[in-house]
């Protein structure tokens, strides 16, 4: 698929097509094509709820989501702002695997690699890709079909992206195979957050969605069926992944750092239509550093702009950052709290004081 063909994706808005259909009921089907795996392996990922005006902000969210894992905030203008410089109203602005994700990701200073093979419809390398940079401890991010039928009441079984209609951040795998085992198997499960999609609202939203490998995997017309999954992933049609390694880090001193966010959404969202970025609300980030060593010293800095966020010598380049904390590390961790507006860039990495 060409690049201009995924630039015209009708993006990812769930909801009612037109306002004429009610809001789309629970599906109780979704648990029943999980298995009782024995073991689930997941990321700390958490759920974000997605603007769903101007195409729909789920390539964002995602991205933004795995940030906060590697310690870093940003809002979805900024992480749509970094994907492509043009007004945010337009469709080709969007955030798209196959497209800007890894330039998106490079911008946001974050190590990422896309999903190549030589079968580029190969569905089960696919997905034991996903299981393998999850069980590494990666973020993975795939674009997926959401029905058409089920989200819209169009009975039209082509209607939707012939590869994706949505991006989605990967949380979890379940396997009743050995954490070893890193190949396919029809009986693993995939676990992923739809970006608050398929729910009428944020406050409550339903995020978390599971499937088995095989059952995932359908055609279209499958995908679109009226007693089909609320999602799926193209089985006929070329694949879109990508995963977010950490954070860019050319002396690999950085240690892990992770942010949390009192609210998993930004209201009021962009309008329709607009690209004028939306009144920022009160925010509260948990800061956590981990992997601390009793006894040594630390430097954690804060940078409030993507652009003066340093790919290494992060002592050296000290001045660049607009805050900054010395730890005196007693424990193997050290956490912080600080109130920010939800428009604001708030990435932060933490290094030993004698490194470069």
């Amino acid at each position: 698929m060409t690049i201009a063909a995924l630039a015209v994706l009708a993006g990812c808005r769930g909801g009612v097509a037109g306002g004429s259909l009610p809001a789309p009921a629970p599906d109780a089907r979704v648990a029943a094509s999980t298995p009782q795996a024995r073991q689930w392996w997941r990321n700390d990922v958490g759920p974000r709820y997605q603007w769903n005006h101007n195409y729909g902000y789920c390539g964002e969210v995602s991205e933004i989501s795995a940030g906060l894992y590697y310690g870093q905030y940003l809002s979805q203008y900024d992480a749509r702002a970094a994907a492509d410089g043009v007004p945010q109203n337009r469709s080709r602005s969007q955030l798209l695997l196959g497209v800007n994700a890894l330039r998106a990701a490079a911008a946001m200073h974050l190590q990422a690699v896309a999903w190549k093979d030589g079968n580029d419809r190969d569905t089960d390398a696919l997905l034991a890709w996903v299981k393998g940079q999850v069980l590494a401890g990666h973020p993975a991010i795939i674009g997926i079909y959401m029905n058409q039928y089920r989200f819209y009441g169009t009975r039209n079984r082509n209607a939707g992206a012939h590869e994706y209609d949505h991006i989605v951040p990967v949380i979890g795998i379940a396997s009743d195979h050995p954490r070893d085992a890193r190949g396919y198997f029809a009986d693993d499960a995939i676990e992923f957050s739809d970006n608050g999609e398929w729910s009428a609202s944020r406050q409550s939203a339903r995020y978390d969605f599971r499937y088995s490998f095989g059952a995932f995997q359908r055609t279209r017309q499958q995908a679109n069926a009226p007693r089909g999954p609320i999602y799926s992933i193209s089985d006929d049609n070329e694949d879109f992944g990508i995963a977010i390694l950490g954070v860019r880090d050319g002396d690999r001193e950085t240690l892990p750092v992770a942010v949390q966010t009192s609210l998993n959404y930004e209201h009021p969202q962009i309008a329709q239509g607009w690209s004028r970025r939306p009144a920022p609300e009160p925010l509260q980030l948990t800061v956590t550093v981990s992997g601390l060593t009793r006894g040594v010293a630390y430097n954690l800095y804060r940078y409030d702009s993507l652009a003066a966020i340093p790919d290494r010598a992060f002592n050296a380049a000290a001045s660049r950052a607009s805050q900054h904390w010395t730890i005196d590390a007693k424990t193997s961790s050290f956490t912080l709290k600080q109130r920010i507006a939800s428009d604001e860039v708030a990435a932060y990495r933490a290094v030993p004081v004698n490194a470069p």
